[in-house]
């Protein structure tokens, strides 16, 4: 299961696939619903190290192997505690009524919604605002 995982973390970072259906889209709501703040942290930072490890990012800033691995291994524990447990429901209809890209699509659905509300934040706001007033000649 682990090793399923992985994989759909790495295709996460990598595909911008459009979510099949409303029990995904479910699924992923319960996700962020339920990830406490730590868990968003927690998902927040695997994410960053995934991204990190695109030829683009690696020109910018090297993550060791080992800061790779421990963010992912506790971003698993995060994703298998609210698959489990909180949204077991809604991961069961993802995957009863569409297959086994249900849970996938539904955790790209939760990654989506997180990365939204992260580049709403002031941090972002103010980085954009001085992109914008950049003079020109």
């Amino acid at each position: 299961m682990k090793k399923s995982l992985i994989f759909i973390f790495c295709a996460l970072s990598i595909s911008a696939a459009s979510f099949a259906g409303q029990y995904s889209d479910e699924l992923g709501r319960c996700l962020v619903t339920h990830a406490s703040n730590s868990d968003t942290k927690v998902l927040t930072q695997w994410a960053f190290v995934t991204l990190g490890q695109t030829q683009a990012a690696r020109e910018i800033v090297k993550i060791s192997p080992e800061v790779t691995n421990r963010a992912t291994t506790q971003a698993q524990s995060v994703v298998i505690r609210l698959l489990g447990k909180d949204c077991a429901k809604e991961a069961l209809k993802a995957t009863l009524y569409e297959g086994k890209d249900g849970i996938g699509n539904g955790i790209k659905s939760a990654v989506t919604q997180r990365m939204q509300a992260e580049l709403q934040t002031q941090t972002v706001d103010a980085i954009i605002d001085r992109m914008t007033s950049i003079k020109t000649p």
